[in-house]
């Protein structure tokens, strides 16, 4: 039986991974989520433990969707934050309305406004970054609901240490280690009643799938998920240098005014030629970048129809993608484009486009 890792150790390993991966640094100021769970809760306290001169500020965001659990998460993290010298904020946010409004899931509704709440505090308190409580399981369970789902490399690559803004700093560790952490240091914490409910995909890969795939086929299916995501990190690296050098040879980016609401200000325009000469490889990342540049998830159905749309379709086609995003032909090649800002909309492309 694995021995547990004394507390000291893991803020060790925490704090020289934090500086390894160039993370954060002392004096700096970092928003981290704090709902309340296990792994949040060793994410403040090690921060605050490890790095002692970060300034921390633990947010906690009220969803709307457990008013019975709610006060009391509210009370521990800010106990807490007031005990490890930290900062607190609440954040109440509309998660139904949300859904309803871009009828999306909740799951995805909720990530949404959550990381934008984050966001929000991060630009008040002019924070270097923002930490969430990620772990080693949680990114396997990532790589199976991608995969369900879809996703192509880089999405099988997993969640990063870093991306942007958001840190990760528990990546690498298990959430059997945090609860030995939190029982060793005496530390409580709450217990998100919503993580049982089968509604949820993730809960169903988390409860269901995963049990079974251990089960039934591999013993160490998430360590083997995880080798899989750091081969395939590497690769991306590499493929991702390479994209951005075909990206400056077929694709370039044209302000506009005036701007769209909620949306980007500039369309993406391909040139047809230089694309087609790219290796097939490169084409679907090139397009995938195109929809990340322009605040679009693009699906591998999506991707497919784009490289139709640019081999074979006439001048005058067009793609719908999500929230009003447009793909159109013209004579010179593609220009991804939102005709009347980021929402639904059915109509197309203007003309003059």
């Amino acid at each position: 039986m694995k021995q547990p890792t004394p507390p000291a150790i893991l803020r060790q390993r925490i704090g020289a991974l934090l500086t390894a991966k160039d993370l954060i640094k002392n004096g700096d100021t970092l928003i981290v989520g704090v709902s309340g769970g296990p792994d949040s809760v060793a994410l403040l306290h090690i921060l605050c433990s490890a790095q002692p001169l970060l300034r921390c500020i633990a947010v906690y965001i009220d969803h709307g969707l457990r008013p019975d659990e709610t006060g009391a998460e509210i009370e521990l993290v800010r106990g807490l934050a007031r005990q490890l010298q930290a900062g607190f904020e609440r954040i109440s946010v509309d998660v139904i309305k949300a859904s309803r409004q871009d009828k999306s899931s909740i799951e995805e509704s909720a990530r949404t406004l959550r990381y934008q709440a984050l966001e929000e505090m991060r630009r008040q308190y002019r924070g270097t970054a923002i930490a969430v409580a990620h772990t080693a399981d949680d990114q396997a369970e990532e790589l199976l609901i991608r995969l369900i789902r879809g996703s192509g490399r880089k999405g099988l690559s997993g969640m990063q240490f870093k991306n942007g803004r958001i840190i990760r700093p528990l990546l690498h560790e298990s959430k059997e280690t945090l609860l030995h952490y939190l029982q060793a240091q005496q530390i409580p914490f709450c217990i998100d009643s919503s993580n049982l409910e089968r509604t949820y995909l993730r809960n169903r890969v988390r409860l269901d799938l995963l049990p079974y795939l251990q089960e039934h086929f591999n013993k160490s299916i998430k360590q083997t998920l995880l080798q899989t995501a750091r081969i395939l990190q590497d690769e991306e690296a590499l493929l991702a240098e390479m994209t951005d050098k075909a990206w400056h040879q077929v694709a370039r980016e044209v302000a506009i005014q005036p701007v769209p609401p909620d949306s980007p200000p500039h369309t993406i325009q391909l040139d047809t030629k230089a694309f087609c000469q790219c290796h097939p490889a490169l084409q679907r990342r090139i397009l995938e970048k195109c929809c990340w540049q322009m605040g679009a998830r693009p699906q591998f159905r999506q991707i497919a129809q784009l490289l139709d749309l640019l081999h074979m379709a006439q001048t005058g086609a067009e793609i719908h993608l999500s929230k009003g995003l447009r793909a159109h032909k013209n004579r010179q090649g593609v220009v991804f484009c939102y005709p009347v800002g980021k929402c639904s909309y059915r109509g197309g492309v203007r003309k003059e486009v």
